[in-house]
Formats: C-alpha cells, structure tokens, sequence
C-alpha cells in the first residue's frame, strides 16, 4: 500500500462543521479506495476543540492519528505584530506550532508517497512535507484571499475593510506561491479550479461526496432558518444584511413567519428578538434534526468561496433554500437546479415570501436540490476522481 500523510489544521470528527464534514468525507473516501496506509495529522485548536473520544472508532483503528493541542485564536497583540514583523497573512501563520514540526522531522527523506494538505492554511508546513514525501498536494476547500477580498468590500468600516484589503492580499500571494510550489492541487469547486489553472496545470476538481440522506417529510409552516459558525466573518457579515435588509420586508407581507439563527459563538450583540420574530439558538446538538424542524435554509452569503458544505447537507435533506449568487456559488446556478437566487434586498424577501406561502413549491424546490446535489456529488464518482488524479504519479 502506497503511504499518504494528511495535514489538517482540525481534527475532522465529529464533523459537524462545514471543513470537518469536507475533510471527514474525503479521508472516508481515500479508505474506501484501500490503496493508502494514511497517517493523519490534525491540530486541536481551542477555538474548534474536538472530544477525540467521539472520534469513531472504525476510523481511529484504519489510521495513524497524531493530534496537536493549540491555541490558534487570533489576539489583537498577535495581530498587530504580524502587521509590524511579517509579511505573511496572519490568517495561516497562527496554524504553524513548532510540535508538528518537531513531529515532521522525525519521518526519514522520502517516507510518505503522498501528502495531502486540507486547506491553503497548512502552507506553511510545505518545506517540512516536501522532504519527507515524493508528491505534495493541495486540497484547497476555497480560495481565501477571495474570501477576506469579498468581505473588506463590503465591509462599511474604514479601518477593518483596510485591514482585511491588506491580509487578502497578503493571502493572494501566499496562495499564489503555495500553488505554484506543490506537485498537485484538488479545488474542491469548478469554479475555484479556475483560479488554480493559471498557476498550476496539475489541477482537478475533486468535490465533497455525499451519501443519500433521509429526506425531509414535513416543512414547517411559515419558517425559516439560518445555520452557520457565527464566529465566521462572512457569516456575521450576511447573517446582518438578511436581519436589516431583507427580514422588515419579509414581516411586512407575512406578519406571523418566524426565523431562526443557529451557529457557533453567536456575536454578543446578536439576541432573540420577540417583536422581530427571530430566535438566536447559538450552537445546537444535532444539525439534521434543527434543519428539518425550521422551514426553509437561508444562505445569505455577501462574501465567500469554494462551497457552502451546509447547502450540500440541506440539499441531501431535500430542504428548500434562498441562497445569494456568491453563497451558492460552485453548487447551484439559475438553470433550475433546486435553489432560488437572489442577490437584492428585495429579489431575497421576495423569493422568501413566495416559498413561505406555498409549501408545495417549497417541498418541490428541496426534492431538486436533492436530485441535483446527489447526481453531482455520489462518492462513486468522487472515489473515482481520487484515483485518477494520483494514478499518474
């Protein structure tokens, strides 16, 4: 068997969040090929710590894991230094803790045939990696200096879009040389591989897979839902919009409809809102059961990319959704494929309110994002893709 390393910057069970659920998919997929003797090294950070007990045990036993506590969170007194002392973006630099390098430098030249790293956040072990492995790839989930591009653009404070204008650049030629140095990248959306083509043509899409799910059996009436980490600032950044521009004019036709925001770290300021008609459920224990029972998914994304995981988890639910161009981007377009877009103020409520008021066309709208969803993303063909795009090395 062919030896491969994965490098992640969390530990992908339980996968319960988008990159988790993404990472988790991929190293499912890679085991069921039975080519890889995998060895898996996660970070355990404080902000997204993991109970490694809840690791499956059936995974645990097929790999090698090796976990690094740390405590990656950003601090105004590390910001500001990377501001002062670097050039490199500050959103990778706080994933490389000196244990995993230790850890790598014990492996002989050449040990691995294979390393993949999950996500442009783990660039910086690449010097560590190439030495110890034949063929390095980068499994890119998005592009993440577009991410911090698209929300500094619409950001509205002077001093926070210029910080974060300047850390997406900084981003773009992290990625930029990260790209052009490893042997190998996987985008994980079409759209993305696009960027990747012009510096690497090494690049093949290799999308989340996802099994066929149980499907919804009853939306509820006259609700609707928003579920994402609510410490991410494109979440926070779109959650705002929906609330100031979008939901008044969803209440003004539908008096009586209801919202609900589930997600990691709700922001202090963010508080269930009784007249508002809106409830702040913070982080919820089971995502499936909190999607099912709240109506219909809303994805009001200003800034992102690569692919929203949880549209991938709410489509297999058959769960219809509003989405933005942006939040849907690499998964839905306009040509009928199960969600409606919408990227006004006005075009959002108005696509809302008509799926609000006719549940037939709602529950009919999730059945397409289902058989869109599992036609382009079985684990058959992403298993596939995988094989393909390493069989030449």
């Amino acid at each position: 068997m062919k030896k491969l390393l994965i490098l992640s910057n969390k530990v992908p069970y339980p996968s319960q969040d988008g990159s988790s659920i993404a990472m988790a998919r991929l190293l499912e997929n890679l085991l069921a090929l039975r080519t890889f003797e995998i060895t898996y090294g996660a970070l355990n950070t404080v902000k997204h710590h993991k109970n490694l007990e809840e690791f499956p045990e059936k995974i645990s036993r097929a790999i090698h894991l090796k976990v690094f506590s740390a405590n990656t969170s950003p601090t105004i007194t590390s910001a500001f230094n990377n501001l002062l002392f670097t050039r490199a973006p500050y959103h990778s630099i706080r994933f490389y803790i000196k244990p995993m390098v230790d850890w790598l430098r014990g492996f002989e030249q050449n040990h691995f045939d294979f390393v993949l790293l999950e996500g442009a956040f783990m660039g910086d072990y690449l010097h560590e990696v190439q030495r110890i492995a034949q063929h390095c790839t980068l499994r890119a989930h998005n592009l993440e200096h577009k991410i911090w591009e698209r929300t500094s653009d619409a950001d509205r404070n002077p001093l926070r879009q210029w910080y974060l204008k300047l850390q997406s650049k900084r981003l773009k030629k992290f990625e930029e040389a990260l790209t052009n140095n490893v042997d190998s990248v996987w985008s994980i959306s079409n759209e993305d591989k696009k960027w990747f083509e012009r510096f690497s043509s090494k690049t093949t899409t290799i999308a989340v897979s996802i099994q066929p799910q149980k499907l919804l059996t009853h939306l509820a009436p006259l609700s609707c839902f928003h579920l994402g980490a609510l410490d991410w600032e494109p979440n926070r950044q779109g959650l705002n919009w929906f609330l100031t521009s979008v939901w008044p004019m969803v209440l003004q036709k539908i008096p009586n409809a209801t919202f609900h925001i589930a997600g990691n770290n709700p922001p202090k300021h963010l508080q269930s809102d009784a007249v508002k008609r809106y409830t702040v459920h913070g982080r919820v224990p089971d995502a499936e059961a909190f999607a099912k029972s709240h109506g219909i998914g809303i994805v009001p994304l200003l800034a992102g990319s690569g692919v929203r995981i949880k549209m991938i988890m709410n489509a297999s639910w058959g769960i219809p959704m509003v989405s933005t161009s942006i939040g849907a981007e690499g998964l839905f377009n306009q040509s009928n494929q199960g969600v409606l877009l919408a990227d006004s103020a006005e075009d959002f409520a108005h696509a809302l309110v008509e799926l609000l008021k006719s549940p037939n066309q709602a529950n009919t709208l999730g059945k397409h994002a289902n058989q869109h969803i599992l036609s382009s993303f079985g684990p058959e063909s992403i298993q596939e893709n995988i094989a393909k795009a390493w069989s030449v090395y």
